[in-house]
């Protein structure tokens, strides 16, 4: 609620792609949806010319992404540029100069070989709502791996302003050891 509040410039994207899907959250799939907009145009105007030119040998799903990417107009860019602006100026003013999001890393348990594409595609979608809050805004962001649930990873990812990567990494020292210590509690409580 509060990105799709304070980020005006997302109505754009809203409802658009699967907004609505009941497994995302609408604002972020829209920041999803303009994050990945904003990727295509800015790999196209950077790498256009020479994956054009040399026509690289691609595996599967790159080279599709790829030439979608080339084929990006930039007719929406200035509003994903204001996207981009809007958010920065939203987490700043919510986090200020100390503040930390916490989140997860990824939204579930990661996909098993051999996972059907579309269920793939289910996986990324939700997984790029997420990337997308620290993609768009610039803010620093740092996994941090808390050990094993029901045999596969956990962890949990931080934010924090734009430019504080070492703020953010001696936070990070500073309570890692602690969340090692609930964790070892947790597990033994069970």
């Amino acid at each position: 609620d509060y990105v799709r509040d304070k980020v005006p410039s997302l109505k754009s994207f809203l409802n658009k792609g699967n907004a609505e899907e009941e497994y995302s959250i609408p604002s972020l799939a829209a920041l999803s949806s303009a994050m990945r907009l904003l990727q295509r145009y800015e790999f196209k105007d950077n790498h256009g010319e020479w994956v054009k030119t040399v026509k690289p040998d691609l595996g599967p799903g790159i080279s599709e992404r790829v030439w979608e990417a080339l084929e990006t107009t930039d007719e929406n860019i200035n509003v994903c540029r204001s996207v981009k602006t809007e958010l920065r100026a939203a987490l700043s003013a919510l986090l200020g100069d100390f503040g930390v999001l916490a989140i997860p890393t990824v939204p579930g348990p990661p996909p098993k070989l051999q996972t059907p594409a579309t269920t793939l595609e289910v996986f990324r979608a939700r997984a790029f709502s997420l990337l997308s809050i620290a993609g768009v805004s610039g803010f620093c962001q740092v996994s941090i791996p808390l050990g094993q649930h029901d045999d596969l990873p956990l962890s949990v990812s931080l934010l924090a302003k734009r430019g504080s990567d070492g703020f953010l990494l001696n936070l990070v020292e500073t309570i890692y050891q602690t969340f090692k210590e609930q964790i070892v509690d947790t597990q033994q409580d069970r």
